[in-house]
């Protein structure tokens, strides 16, 4: 992997993943304890804030189904891209459809389509079940063909958690949005659900690609519901106060996740303070801190990436940033060394 390394400094796009991949595996592992406590519980457990990463099922840093499910969703991806170049044409939704299938396998579930056993299923430690949400693991159970969109009208924050490699291996902002929207769709058939996961991967496209976050912001044109969520994250005090965060919502539903992702981001003084922000809270927080890990992630991507040695599994998200990285530079060469890892199917 020379071509990532210029002298003794990373090249700046595989610090950027890994800073967003890393970051949103933090904030899941922040979050992962305090899902579903009140913030009266949080307060008087925490009495000085979230300051370290917490233990959670007996394990510090322990990672939930959200950084599992983004990681399968970027194998998907870059499975993708192998196809398109073995083939010349590619439905990456229905790619990562198979991954996303292989997903369900690590969680006891039951594919209808036949699925291959390469890759990151074959992992022990993805094999473990990590309070899935519902809404993925009946939707995924339910399909009958790789890419065909969920049956249902869920706009649950599942759709978002796992974004984030659409936005890092797109070359345009158009295909970022794409991605998004075919890929949520796998599994929540809500036009909000999908749209804030779209606007997510616009936003973190532009950043990703040097925007200022408010510019990034200003690039999205959705329905006025997403546009209002994101427009209540603008506009909230900038204190960062768990109040101000729940006046936003719980972050249970898309939109709500997106407005507080984007808000501790706007709030934070760094990463880690962004990341409090967006866990501290009476709702889904380890979402919440997984789709801000991510963004906070690219904007500070070397605070985001200090976390890596306490993280559970660094050494599969550094391997995904890592192939990601490769896949998105140059698609032949990568498939010509690692086509076998990432079969096109």
């Amino acid at each position: 992997m020379q071509q990532f390394i210029t002298g003794p400094r990373i090249d700046p796009v595989i610090n950027k993943i890994r800073g967003c991949l890393f970051g949103g595996a933090a904030g899941d592992a922040l979050g992962a304890e305090i899902e579903f406590w009140d913030l009266a519980r949080i307060r008087k457990s925490f009495p000085d804030g979230l300051t370290s990463l917490p233990r959670h099922d007996g394990r510090r840093a322990h990672i939930t189904d959200d950084t599992q499910m983004t990681l399968f969703t970027a194998e998907g991806l870059i499975c993708a891209i192998v196809r398109a170049g073995d083939r010349g044409i590619c439905a990456p939704e229905a790619v990562v459809h198979h991954a996303l299938l292989r997903w369900l396998l690590t969680q006891s579930g039951k594919p209808r389509m036949q699925v291959s056993d390469v890759g990151l299923v074959n992992d022990v430690r993805l094999q473990i079940r990590r309070a899935p949400g519902n809404t993925c693991l009946s939707a995924l159970a339910a399909a009958k063909k790789f890419g065909d969109p969920a049956n249902n009208d869920s706009k649950g924050c599942g759709t978002i958690m796992r974004v984030s490699p659409c936005a890092l291996i797109a070359d345009s902002a158009g295909q970022a949005e794409l991605l998004a929207r075919d890929t949520s769709a796998l599994t929540h058939g809500h036009t909000l659900g999908i749209e804030a996961a779209v606007a997510f991967a616009r936003i973190l496209f532009e950043v990703f690609n040097g925007a200022p976050l408010k510019r990034a912001i200003d690039k999205v044109r959705l329905s006025p519901p997403i546009m209002a969520a994101l427009e209540a994250a603008l506009n909230a005090p900038r204190d960062g106060r768990a109040e101000t965060v729940e006046s936003l919502g719980s972050g249970w539903v898309a939109e709500e996740a997106l407005a507080i992702a984007i808000y501790a981001a706007l709030a934070g003084r760094d990463f880690w303070h962004g990341l409090q922000i967006a866990v501290t809270h009476s709702g889904d927080s380890d979402s919440t801190g997984a789709i801000a890990g991510n963004l906070l992630g690219l904007l500070y991507p070397d605070q985001a990436q200090a976390s890596r040695t306490q993280l559970e599994c660094s050494d599969l998200i550094a391997r995904i940033a890592r192939d990601l990285a490769f896949a998105r530079r140059d698609s032949t060469e990568f498939a010509a060394e690692f086509g076998d890892q990432y079969p096109g199917w």
